[in-house]
């Protein structure tokens, strides 16, 4: 096998991985390359580190641990990056043989797994671990992945698909074992869940009020005015995230009982880098007593 040369080749654990043989990305902006890169450099860190500590086999006869054995987060990683080489066909098939060998035991058969018309090649625009399970000498990995395909110089969505990765968990390492198979993918878009039970309409309106003045003192740390608004001292609150800079406060959504109301505040907000700016819920809890409604908690980040 002829090793590759250059700078293509340069600081690469696995240098044959560098042939060319996927097809070309499509046309993207700059900062979409640049996160593309920085994804990439990531995943294959992953593997670096997973090679270095034995993730992956070398060569000698190994037995299988014991059924039952733990799902293990390297293997997810190994599947993830599996999967991108296993869908992405382009017209160098031996090179990709050979970067799938890298995380195969020795002697599984994938050839002729994926096929494409002539003329027409597959990239791999996105890929996730999804979930893992242990089964009886390793794990399956769920493997979630988008796809393009690209001919006569366009590329076409393929979708996203859901695959299945068998791994085998080894003594000195973990990997693929077999082909994957496809599986419904693990999403619950379209369904619908019981909407919160809306407050009383004397309530909400009061409530959404004083949400949004606890919101608004919140993000000022104004002291004085949350010990005010928490009925003599200032209500317990998770912090909002670091560096993020609040443009605006809006509206209040309040739901819940009487002695159970809580607000949705909506905030926008600017991260630290980027000129984008996002709406941010802010979770307010709040109580009603004899002196009235006061503030419990204020949740700025994370769940409830």
């Amino acid at each position: 096998m002829s090793e590759p040369s250059g700078p293509a080749a340069a600081g690469l654990l696995f240098p044959e991985l560098a042939d060319a043989s996927e097809p070309a990305p499509p046309a993207r902006s700059r900062g979409s390359r640049v996160l593309r890169m920085a994804a990439r450099v990531l995943l294959w860190g992953l593997i670096a580190v997973g090679a270095l500590r034995g993730l992956l086999p070398t060569a000698g006869p190994r037995e299988p641990l014991p059924a039952g054995h733990p799902e293990d987060r390297r293997g997810e990683a190994v599947a993830a990056a599996f999967l991108r080489e296993y869908l992405t066909v382009g017209d160098d098939r031996a090179a990709r043989a050979r970067r799938l060998s890298q995380f195969t035991i020795a002697g599984t058969e994938l050839q002729g797994s994926v096929s494409m018309p002539h003329g027409v090649g597959q990239y791999v625009d996105h890929v996730v671990a999804a979930e893992s399970s242990p089964v009886a000498g390793g794990i399956e990995v769920t493997v979630l992945a988008h796809v393009l395909q690209v001919g006569s110089g366009a590329y076409r969505d393929g979708g996203t698909l859901a695959f299945v990765v068998p791994l085998a968990v080894l003594p000195r390492g973990v990997a693929v074992s077999g082909r994957p198979r496809p599986t419904v993918p693990p999403l619950a878009s379209g369904m619908s869940r019981a909407s919160p039970q809306a407050a009383p309409a004397a309530l909400s309106r009061p409530a959404g009020r004083l949400a949004r003045q606890a919101v608004a003192a919140f993000v000022a740390a104004d002291g004085t005015a949350l010990a005010r608004l928490g009925g003599g001292r200032p209500p317990p609150a998770h912090p909002l995230p670091a560096g993020w800079r609040t443009i605006a406060v809006g509206g209040a959504d309040v739901t819940g009982t009487r002695g159970a109301l809580a607000a949705q505040v909506a905030v926008r907000m600017r991260p630290p880098t980027g000129q984008a700016s996002y709406v941010v819920p802010v979770r307010v809890d709040l109580a009603t007593g004899p002196g009235g409604l006061t503030v419990r908690r204020i949740n700025g980040a994370g769940p409830p």
